[in-house]
């Protein structure tokens, strides 16, 4: 390995992949937010509960849109209105997770508590995950 004088150099040498990670959330991240809730069980008898949404925690995440094709081989089985790709640091999955609502944009989009069925895929030090909206 050459070292160069400059000490970012070689940074940048032999940390390649995150650098620019950290380089593409500061230019194209958007604020995203999660909508959490609690879950209060209103007749213990019949066992439904009533859901109060709590207010939303903001987080950077890199933000894209899917067609409907690409929508289509990466959510087998789900018929979508519109569907997103959102990146997150591996340190919110756990919010993610306890998600009833996730808002992009001014657009409400199901969380993990609403459907189970959202895709969450670790890459390194970030995850990857598919939000959408069902058609209909």
């Amino acid at each position: 390995m050459r070292l160069c004088n400059s000490s970012k150099a070689w940074v940048a040498r032999t940390n390649n992949g995150k650098i620019i990670m950290e380089e593409l959330f500061r230019e194209k991240s958007k604020t995203i937010r999660i909508y959490l809730g609690r879950e209060v069980e209103t007749d213990p008898y019949e066992h439904t509960t009533e859901v109060t949404m709590l207010n939303p925690l903001p987080i950077k995440a890199i933000v894209t849109d899917l067609t409907a094709s690409s929508a289509q081989w990466k959510m087998v089985g789900i018929i979508v209105d519109k569907a997103k790709e959102i990146i997150i640091e591996k340190k919110y999955r756990s919010l993610i997770e306890k998600s009833y609502k996730i808002e992009v944009d001014g657009d409400l989009f199901q969380g993990w508590k609403m459907n189970g069925r959202m895709q969450i895929r670790e890459e390194g030090d970030y995850c990857r995950i598919y939000i959408y909206i069902k058609k209909g």
